[in-house]
């Protein structure tokens, strides 16, 4: 009989180990199931409300729980910053339609041309902060919220001090809104393009997080008028660049850059420029430097610039154009810091 208990061992040492892979797979699937049915109703539906945005990351769960939470907290606000990027789109195409239904088409093309060639501070906005935590046995979910409703406040504040600053260096000029713009005046305009710059850049931002259905942070009548004296004032001061080496690359620039090129207008500009070209393994560099002066409309010099620029292409003829081209983006660059520049 005792023969019969140990005739194969082996085999019942494999039956043994099935045993046990068997327990360990049933324990391992009723822990997974465990986990589906007390996961929070959060990680499959995140809260929605109009004071604040949700969002839910997960990541794998790894030995440093911490670690993996850190990592799940992230893509949560990944997944709010892909919120904002689609109302960001919502936003765009209001705008929009908004500017195409009015008047005066090419003044608002360049005031908004001017706009975007202006780097805007940003605000200090609220942080998205960690709502709850749950850890499953093989990932970990994160609930992540900003605030929107402080952000609205806070940026609704920021505009109602920008359009105060506007109003006060609005005073200083010396026309109305149905005059035209006086030439002394021209410092005053410069000025206001970085402030409306910003405003705008408030604004937007404003609508991203606003519940409104109309257009958040509008500017109110006087704000308006003043904007539009500044469209005025833009195509009002020319710049004339028929003296320069450069005239049609420095009127393409200054288009670029929401400013009028004009002959016989309030600025003048003046170019000294050279050209010295080097070739390597069958291409052209040709490099340009040189001085670009403002004058203002008593023949004063009000300031210059030296810039260093190249082009490089297969044929030289080319390469001295891109040369050009590149100097006069880079000359127009630097007298629109400086015209614009906040004192």
């Amino acid at each position: 009989m005792s023969s019969l208990s140990f005739q194969h061992p082996v085999n019942w040492m494999i039956a043994i180990g099935l045993c046990i892979s068997l327990t360990g797979c049933l324990g391992s699937n009723t822990k997974e199931g465990a986990d589906a049915e007390k996961m929070p109703t959060w990680v499959m539906s995140p809260p929605q409300d109009n004071t604040h945005l949700y969002g839910v990351g997960s990541a794998p769960r790894i030995e440093n729980i911490a670690l993996a939470f850190s990592h799940a907290e992230q893509n949560g606000n990944v997944q709010i910053a892909q919120q904002l990027r689609t109302q960001v789109s919502q936003v765009n195409t209001q705008n929009t339609q908004v500017s195409s239904s009015g008047h005066g088409d090419e003044q608002v093309s360049k005031i908004q041309t001017a706009y975007t060639q202006i780097t805007t501070a940003p605000l200090e906005l609220e942080q998205a902060v960690n709502e709850q935590r749950f850890a499953g046995s093989k990932y970990v979910y994160a609930l992540q919220s900003i605030d929107r409703s402080r952000i609205v406040s806070k940026l609704k504040t920021a505009i109602v001090d920008l359009d105060d600053a506007i109003r006060k260096q609005a005073t200083a000029l010396t026309t109305t809104g149905n005059q035209a713009a006086a030439t002394q005046d021209w410092q005053i305009y410069m000025q206001l393009i970085p402030r409306f710059a910003q405003r705008k850049a408030y604004q937007e931002e404003l609508s991203l997080y606003s519940i409104q259905r109309t257009l958040a942070g509008r500017a109110e009548a006087d704000i308006q008028a003043i904007e539009q004296q500044l469209n005025q004032a833009l195509s009002t001061y020319g710049f004339d660049v028929s003296q320069t080496q450069q005239a049609n690359p420095l009127a393409s620039a200054l288009s670029k850059y929401g400013l009028t090129p004009k002959a016989n207008s309030v600025f003048q500009l003046n170019s000294q420029t050279s050209q010295h070209s080097e070739t390597q393994n069958g291409r052209f560099y040709v490099f340009e430097e040189g001085t670009l002066e403002l004058i203002d409309p008593t023949g004063s010099r009000l300031a210059a610039w030296t810039v260093s620029a190249r082009g490089i292409a297969k044929n030289k003829d080319s390469a001295a154009e891109k040369a050009t081209t590149n100097w006069s983006m880079q000359a127009i660059e630097a007298m629109f810091v400086w015209l614009t520049r906040l004192h």
